[in-house]
């Protein structure tokens, strides 16, 4: 493809993220890839990789677009594009209006509007912007970021607008790391062990590896490395009861039955159907046999109940506000607000208590999110704890050191994972256990 079809086909992709605000924008790459699979291997990471940088740039593009004084179009994925395009590739008028040529399959030539916008946004200081939109956040998350880290949010956000690295996890039923970088070598395909998950590999380049005889015989599952620790810290035993309340599409869930030998009972329940049909297939090609998988709903309330305090384990991945995935998912970044935000905090508390009543006495209650902001994180857990003296916290290095090799990253009682320090998705872990009767 031309540069300025891949321009053209970025700005479609963007235009419908833009309109389909309940559809995440990896589904909607996902989906418009399926529909052209006439778009090669590189050409399909070229526009991918556009379409990520200029939606996790998304804020701070609209505010500079709409400091340009009045006349100009309506904000879309084309102004958002030439934005960019000006903005963080620092191209001039004459590079630009070359890539907006009116080429076949590129997009139209730039207007005279829109080239007299360009000329004007050449003039736009970032120092006219709000602090917030500097660091392409909302304002109301820059306030929760500076309470939760001070000084040390500025390393935190530049990371946040940095491209996520590409890891895999390797399934331990069937396979081991060793020999999946070795087969990965031969393709000419890099990769490294993870810093800290003894199943995790880091590719230096992103691939498509949907149709490759790895993923197709389950040795290979795409998930962060920080994500594959929560599992680890689990720590769930072969032969074990272990409960995934929120399993969405099961990746945490694969993995917690890679570490169980396939043995004992491992349950996985999500609100949402399709998400579990989704897990199902992810468990049959990996050779999972050992998970059960449950709707929650309003008829499964006499089925909850009686597997209060049967379990030896259970992991709460609660909804969250997803910022500590914003490198992969810059779409929450501007899609969640404020009000949505305290909604997800009671929706937390509330799956925390209900969750509470599964774990058997001795047994173990993980509360995890891939969230940067301590009131879904800390605070909950010191609310949580205030209420139910029957748990306790074990400090996470204690746990660490029972299923991790090396160190632990933090000295603290709970793990709070960041991109700029652990170079991971930002996900929050702390366990606590029910005292013995």
């Amino acid at each position: 493809m031309r540069p300025s079809a891949r321009i053209q086909a970025a700005i479609e992709v963007i235009d419908t993220v833009l309109t389909e605000e309940s559809i995440p924008a990896d589904t909607i790459l996902t989906h418009y890839f399926r529909n052209r699979r006439y778009i090669g291997s590189q050409d399909r990471k070229n526009i991918a990789e556009l379409v990520y940088q200029t939606l996790r740039h998304k804020i701070i593009l609209d505010a500079l677009w709409q400091h340009i004084p009045p006349k100009r179009p309506t904000t879309s994925g084309r102004t958002l594009m030439i934005t960019g395009l000006s903005y963080l590739q620092q191209l001039d008028i004459e590079s630009i209006a070359a890539l907006f040529s009116g080429d076949a399959y590129g997009p139209p030539f730039l207007t005279e509007q829109e080239q007299t916008c360009l000329e004007k946004l050449k003039t736009i200081s970032v120092a006219q912007l709000t602090e917030a939109e500097q660091h392409n956040i909302q304002g109301w998350q820059l306030e929760e970021l500076k309470a939760d880290y001070g000084d040390d949010m500025l390393s935190l956000l530049t990371a946040l607008n940095q491209q996520a690295p590409f890891d895999l996890r390797v399934n331990s039923l069937s396979t081991t790391r060793l020999t999946v970088q070795k087969r990965l070598e031969q393709e000419e395909i890099t990769a490294h062990p993870g810093q800290y998950s003894p199943t995790a590999l880091r590719l230096t380049d992103r691939r498509p590896l949907g149709k490759h005889p790895l993923w197709i015989d389950g040795s290979i599952e795409v998930q962060d490395e920080g994500s594959q620790l929560i599992a680890h810290l689990v720590a769930a035993k072969p032969g074990q009861s272990v409960w995934d309340y929120c399993a969405g599409a099961g990746g945490k869930t694969l993995a917690i039955a890679a570490l169980m030998l396939n043995q004992g009972r491992l349950i996985a329940t999500d609100v949402v159907d399709w998400r579990l049909q989704r897990s199902r297939e992810r468990f049959k090609r990996a050779g999972v046999h050992n998970v059960e998988c449950h709707v929650l709903n309003e008829t499964t309330t006499k089925w909850v109940k009686r597997g209060h305090g049967k379990f030896d384990r259970v992991l709460i991945d609660v909804p969250c506000s997803g910022s500590g995935t914003w490198r992969r998912n810059p779409d929450l970044k501007w899609r969640l607000q404020e009000s949505g935000f305290h909604e997800l905090l009671a929706i937390q508390a509330s799956i925390l208590e209900k969750a509470a009543k599964l774990v058997k006495p001795g047994g173990r209650l993980v509360y995890s999110t891939c969230s940067l902001f301590r009131s879904e994180n800390q605070s909950q857990i010191d609310k949580f704890l205030a209420q139910h003296p029957e748990f306790s916290l074990l400090p996470i290095t204690t746990v660490w050191q029972e299923v991790l090799p090396g160190p632990c990253p933090t000295i603290e009682t709970t793990l709070q994972l960041r991109p700029d320090q652990h170079h991971v998705d930002g996900f929050f872990v702390c366990v606590m256990e029910r005292q013995r009767n």
